[in-house]
C-alpha cells in the first residue's frame, strides 16, 4: 500500500491538475471510509456491557497506575518524571509544538545571518568551491552532450519535476499512517501506532532543524546565487525595533546563507525515514532513497545549496531518527491498559463494520469535495 501510493504520486503528477487532485481527493476520502472499518467489537458493544466493563477498569487501573507512579518516583530526573506520566498523544502534542518552536526560532536566525554577513549585503562574495558540484556537472555534460554545464540544467530540472519526489514522499507517509490506524501490516506493525510513528518524525525533525540553525549560525557561508541578499531581504534597517520585526516575517522563499544543513533534506529524510521504516520493505526504500539522492544530487547541481548541505542533511537526519526510535514506546500505564483491553476482547482482533449511511459518507465526503474544489478553481493553491 505504501509502494502503491508513493508511485502513484509520481504517475499523477503526470496527468492534468484537476485529475490529479481528483484522484488524491477520492484517495483521502477512500482512506476515511476505510478508517470506520476496523472498530473493535468491544466498543461497539460496550453501551451492553458498561456494568461488566467499568467494574473490571476499575478494579485494574488502580493497580496500573501504581506501577505508572511507582517507576516515575523512582525517577530522580524532573523531566523524565514528567514525560513519563504524559500518554502518547500528549507527547506528540510536544512534539508538534517543538517543531514550531524551532521553525520559527529558525527563521528569524535566517535572517540574523544574512542581515550581518556584510560581503553578502553589498554584492555577491565568491563562493566556496564544491567538488561534489563539480563531478554533478562534468557528468551532466557527458550524459547530455553539451559543452557547457547550464546547458543540462532544463531537462535536469524536466526530470526533477516529472518524478516530484517530495510529493511522493508525503503520499508514501500519509498510506504510512493508514495502515499503522488500520494495523494492516501484520506483526511488523502491530508494536506501533499513528500517533508513535507522527512524535517520533516530529523529534526527528525538531532536532534537526536545531543542529542546522546552530550549524548556520557558528560558520556563515557564502551563497552560490548571485546577489541573494538583494533578492530575498530589504536593507538593514538602522533602528533594532524594525530590524527585529524584519526577522518576523516568514522567509517562505528561503535565504542566503542558511546552508549547512539543508532544511529540504531534513523535511524529505524524516518522511522518508518514517514511510521506509512503516513498510520494512528492502526493495522499497532502496527505491526511496535512490530517487532522494537523485533529488538532493539536482538540488546540488543548481546550485541551489552546497552539496555537503544535502549530504549531511541527509545523513543527520537518518541517525536522529535512529537516535529518537525509543520515542515510539508507549507508558507503562497505556501498555497496561492495551493489555486489558486486549484479554477483554479476546485478543483484540475480532471486529465489526459500523453502520454505514448517508450522513457519514456526507460527512467524510465534504473534506474531499472542498479540497477538489480549491485545487482545481485555484491552481495556485498548489505553490
Amino acid at each position: 500500500i505504501i509502494a502503491t501510493g508513493f508511485l502513484m504520486s509520481i504517475i499523477c503528477n503526470q496527468f492534468p491538475k484537476w485529475l490529479s487532485s481528483f484522484v488524491a481527493a477520492s484517495a483521502v476520502f477512500a482512506f476515511g471510509l476505510a478508517s470506520r472499518q476496523f472498530v473493535p467489537m468491544q466498543q461497539l458493544d460496550s453501551d451492553n456491557n458498561t456494568s461488566s466493563t467499568n467494574s473490571g477498569v476499575t478494579q485494574s487501573k488502580s493497580p496500573a497506575k501504581r506501577n505508572a507512579t511507582t517507576s516515575s518516583d523512582d525517577n530522580t530526573n524532573p523531566f523524565l518524571k514528567f514525560w513519563s506520566r504524559l500518554n502518547i498523544k500528549e507527547r506528540a502534542a510536544i512534539g508538534t509544538l517543538a517543531v514550531v518552536v524551532s521553525l520559527l526560532t529558525e527563521n528569524f536566525l535566517i535572517w540574523v545571518v544574512s542581515a550581518t554577513y556584510k560581503p553578502g549585503i553589498v554584492g555577491s562574495p565568491t563562493p566556496l568551491q564544491d567538488n561534489g558540484r563539480i563531478v554533478l556537472e562534468a557528468l551532466a555534460k557527458k550524459l547530455w552532450n553539451v559543452e557547457q554545464s547550464w546547458m543540462a540544467k532544463r531537462p535536469l530540472q524536466k526530470i526533477r519535476d516529472t518524478l516530484n519526489v517530495q510529493y511522493a514522499l508525503v503520499s508514501a507517509l500519509g498510506a504510512s499512517f493508514v495502515c499503522l490506524e488500520l494495523q494492516l501490516g501484520g506483526k511488523k506493525t502491530s508494536h506501533r501506532s499513528l500517533t508513535g510513528v507522527a512524535l517520533h518524525a516530529l523529534i526527528t525533525l525538531a532536532s534537526a532543524r536545531l543542529i542546522r540553525y546552530i550549524s548556520f549560525v557558528l560558520t556563515v557561508l557564502p551563497s552560490q546565487v548571485p546577489n541573494c541578499y538583494r533578492h530575498h531581504f530589504p536593507p538593514p534597517p538602522d533602528n533594532w525595533k524594525d530590524w527585529i520585526l524584519v526577522g518576523m516575517l516568514p522567509s517562505s522563499r528561503g535565504g542566503c546563507n542558511d546552508l549547512i544543513l539543508s532544511g529540504h533534506a531534513t523535511v524529505t529524510s524524516t518522511i522518508a525515514c518514517a514511510a521506509t521504516s512503516v513498510s520494512s520493505n528492502t526493495s522499497f526504500s532502496f527505491a526511496v532513497w535512490t530517487l532522494i539522492a537523485l533529488d538532493y544530487s539536482i538540488e546540488a547541481y543548481q546550485g541551489l545549496h552546497y552539496s555537503v548541505d544535502m549530504f549531511l542533511g541527509g545523513i543527520v537526519t537518518c541517525l536522529l531518527w535512529h537516535l529518537t526510535a525509543p520515542l515510539e514506546i508507549e507508558g507503562e500505564l497505556e501498555q497496561l491498559q492495551k493489555e486489558k483491553r486486549r484479554k477483554e476482547g479476546g485478543g483484540g482482533n475480532a471486529a465489526r463494520a459500523p453502520p454505514l449511511d448517508a450522513t457519514v459518507v456526507a460527512m467524510y465526503a465534504a473534506p474531499a469535495i472542498l479540497a477538489f474544489l480549491i485545487l482545481a478553481v485555484f491552481p495556485e493553491a498548489y505553490v
